[in-house]
C-alpha cells in the first residue's frame, strides 16, 4: 500500500458518520483510492466506516482492496514504551 499518493482518513473521537462523510466526499471529488486508518480503541470504528462505505458504493463497485494490521509505538507508561494496535484499510473504486 503506497500511502504517499493515497488520501488517508484518520479515525478518532468523532462519530462514524463524520468519517463516512469525509470518505464519500473524497470519492465524489474523483479519488480512486483512499486509506482509512485508526489506532487502539478506534480500530473497530474504522472497520465500521469501511464496511458502511463499501455498502453505500456497492453500485459503483467500491471494494476493500487491502487491510494491514500492526503495532506502533505509543506513549510511554512508567518509562516503558507502550504498543498500540493500528489498522489501515485501503478502499478502491473499480471504475
Amino acid at each position: 500500500m503506497q500511502r504517499s499518493d493515497v488520501p488517508t482518513v484518520f479515525v478518532g473521537k468523532k462519530n462514524k458518520s463524520f468519517y463516512l462523510n469525509v470518505c464519500i466526499k473524497l470519492f465524489e471529488r474523483g479519488e480512486k483510492k483512499l486509506v482509512i486508518e485508526a489506532l487502539g480503541g478506534n480500530v473497530g470504528k474504522a472497520v465500521d466506516v469501511a464496511n458502511y462505505f463499501v455498502y453505500i458504493f456497492k453500485k459503483n463497485e467500491a471494494i476493500i482492496e487491502d487491510v494491514q494490521l500492526d503495532m506502533v509505538e505509543g506513549q510511554t507508561v512508567r518509562g516503558l514504551p507502550k504498543k498500540v494496535s493500528r489498522i489501515r484499510i485501503l478502499i478502491s473504486s473499480l471504475q
